[in-house]
């Protein structure tokens, strides 16, 4: 999660005095200037949220929220001033901002672990939002001022490489005319418009994000969470069960990932053939498809530089027998000094994203990109596409309509808002925004004895598969999470103000190791009634069960690595430290005491950079929205060509089976233009 930075105008209209008064109550009890122990760093525990006016940027990222959204925050911080309410909790009667700091804390926890979901959800929602900005809002000179005693170097943001793109403005009502309309640029969008554009077709590509390409790229985790990520990083499952990390800019997630590479399974291809009856994923022009954009992305092994943070994910590997691979990436020349910042974009050049590879060979061609441009229709007529109805934004923020005339569109926005594209176009089909797949994922954490920086170099290059078949095709991969100081304090347990102060002060020497799992039970996106997506997802039994178990080969990893010290992200404490006379069977304990732990509804904190199928192929239109050339049911001319098109999850990273389907997709859209 993250935000802007509120202007005084947008302030004053969001919420009230009070309201604003417990805010500031709420950050400086979870971040307040605390007195340095002896193992503490001074300039590290003297800050607080107030010194860096964390509540008025809090306010600010309520300007991107809806109304509905705005409502209920304000309606918790409503809550929180009622000291009949506090009296319940505590058994203090007081407003919150009367409670001295101890009761403040103990309110807090309370919620933290409440029975009740709604009360999780509220403290994840501050917590969140105050631990990121506290360790991310920059100053003028681009600082925070507790980087230094986390041993934190922001980006040098060495000189750029030149961007690559021509990006064509809009400042006034606009009417366009091409063959084929792209919405979206990312791993799908770019495939579909290279192919066609090589086809000698004029394309046109529909971005809604920023327009920012390398010499743009701030790499600062704050500004990069604002201009590259899809709502600024805010977006969520309804009750903020799962965070949501997905791209919105020029490439997509190919922008902002972490380049790892890998193919659609065999088995993965042969269950999708056999569950969605389209039997070209099986087939060897799905392997030709996959073969041509793992060529065009020079992927390879050869750039896979090993950092601390992944060697100790290999080394835990080694000590237990666990099997594990070297991860291939799209890499091409990388400076692995610079690779660490990449999630915030590449300014070398050398992660090998969409746009300056797809995107760049599209406009060897007939092909325009339009940045800051929403889809807002696609324009039927007799069941035939005719174009797409879209607004852009110009460079002072006005908005001018825009029309696209266009035979063939194709739809890549993304699982969360291709679906609602679809919807608010009118389509009906029943499976439309339905089995949303979110690779649910967590962390557990090691802290060594030596420095991991754990945002430096190369930012996933090994994976361990020792459990991808616990069930039927089902279960995890633990692969290795980079993280700036921002992420790491809000995916970092709030236990108390001091507890949450130590652990960053030892974020150096840590080390993220997540869990990804498969997962079979899907949730569902909707319009909701303010325009932006509601997201309802929640792990079934066996994706809870894997969850469990993850968590618990992770911390053996870690331990067996060497960590003195690991801590997974359950609302619980659940921590252990190695001691000198530790055993196999005080390990097998904690291990045992993990597995009684909860993880879903914000007893666990959870992510999902993988967002799938909501707009699934299939041969039944009762129970899919595309048929297996991408064509959707019952509109003529209208595809779908990106993540939400896949029949169920594909359980590795999906960033080549998108691109891979897509190209496929392309191939059978090129014979009707």
């Amino acid at each position: 999660m993250t935000m802007v930075a509120p202007s005084p105008a947008t302030s004053a209209t969001i919420l009230t005095t009070a309201e604003r008064t417990t805010l500031r109550a709420v950050c400086d009890a979870l971040l307040p200037s605390l007195l340095a122990g002896p193992d503490d760093d001074p300039r590290l525990f003297i800050c607080s949220a107030a010194d860096l006016d964390v509540a008025t940027a809090i306010e600010g990222a309520l300007a991107s929220f809806d109304q509905g959204q705005q409502a209920e925050f304000r309606r918790l911080l409503q809550v929180l001033d009622r000291p009949f309410v506090n009296q319940l909790l505590i058994g203090r009667r007081e407003r919150f901002y009367n409670l001295a700091l101890p009761e403040r804390e103990r309110l807090l926890l309370t919620l933290a672990t409440s029975r009740l979901p709604m009360l999780r959800t509220g403290f994840q929602a501050l917590k969140r939002l105050a631990t990121f900005l506290f360790y991310s809002l920059p100053d003028a000179g681009g600082q925070n001022p507790t980087w230094p005693a986390l041993s934190y170097t922001p980006s040098p943001n060495l000189p750029a490489r030149p961007a690559v793109l021509k990006l064509t403005s809009i400042d006034r009502t606009t009417t366009l005319e091409c063959d084929v309309c792209v919405i979206g640029s990312g791993a799908g969008g770019s495939v579909v418009a290279a192919e066609l554009a090589a086809a000698n077709k004029r394309v046109i590509v529909l971005e809604a994000g920023s327009g920012q390409q390398a010499p743009d790229f701030d790499q600062r985790e704050f500004v990069g969470m604002q201009h590259l990520y899809l709502d600024q990083g805010l977006i969520s499952t309804r009750d903020l069960g799962v965070a949501i990390l997905a791209g919105a800019t020029i490439g997509g997630g190919t922008a902002i990932n972490w380049q790892t590479s890998l193919s659609t399974p065999p088995a993965i291809r042969d269950e999708w053939a056999a569950s969605s009856g389209c039997r070209h994923f099986a087939d060897a022009s799905f392997t030709r498809s996959l073969d041509a954009v793992t060529a065009r992305l020079h992927v390879n092994e050869t750039e896979s530089q090993v950092n601390r943070n992944n060697a100790m994910l290999r080394d835990g590997c080694d000590a237990l027998g666990y099997r594990w691979q070297t991860l291939p990436r799209n890499a091409h020349g990388c400076d692995p000094a610079q690779c660490g910042y990449c999630v915030y974009g590449c300014r070398h050049g050398g992660k090998q994203s969409a746009a300056v590879t797809y995107l760049a060979d599209a406009q060897q061609g007939d092909t325009a990109i339009v940045a800051r441009c929403r889809a807002e229709r696609v324009i039927l007529s007799n069941g035939r596409v005719t174009g797409v109805e879209a607004s852009a934004t110009d460079a002072t923020g006005r908005a001018h309509a825009v029309t696209v005339r266009a035979p063939i569109v194709v739809v890549a926005a993304g699982a969360i808002h291709s679906p609602l594209l679809l919807l608010r176009s009118g389509l009906t089909l029943p499976a439309i925004g339905r089995n949303l797949f979110l690779h649910p994922t967590t962390a557990v954490s090691g802290t060594y004895k030596e420095p991991i920086e754990l945002w430096s170099g190369p930012p996933q290059t090994i994976l361990c598969n020792e459990f991808a078949e616990l069930s039927s095709g089902y279960g995890f991969r633990l692969e290795t999470a980079p993280a700036h100081p921002g992420l790491l304090a809000l995916a970092t347990p709030w236990f108390s103000a001091r507890d949450h102060r130590r652990q960053m002060q030892a974020a150096a020497y840590k080390s993220a190791t997540i869990v990804l799992v498969r997962d079979h039970v899907g949730g569902r996106v909707q319009l909701g009634r303010y325009g932006k997506p509601v997201v309802t997802y929640r792990p079934g039994p066996q994706e809870r069960a894997h969850l469990q178990r993850g968590v618990q080969e992770a911390v053996r990893v870690h331990l067996a690595a060497g960590a003195h010290e690991v801590l997974t992200l359950h609302a619980r404490q659940q921590y252990f430290k190695r001691a000198p006379e530790a055993t196999s069977a005080a390990i097998d304990a904690f291990c045992a005491q993990l597995a009684r732990q909860m993880v879903d509804r914000n007893w666990l904190t959870l992510f999902s950079a993988h967002q799938m199928g909501t707009c699934r192929m299939g041969s039944d239109p009762r129970t899919a929205v595309c048929d297996g050339d991408g064509a959707v049911f019952g509109a003529r001319g209208l595809f779908v060509a990106d993540g939400s098109a896949f029949p169920a999850s594909s359980g590795v990273n999906p960033m080549i089976t998108i691109m891979a389907l897509a190209h496929h997709t392309a191939q059978r859209i090129k014979a009707l233009v």
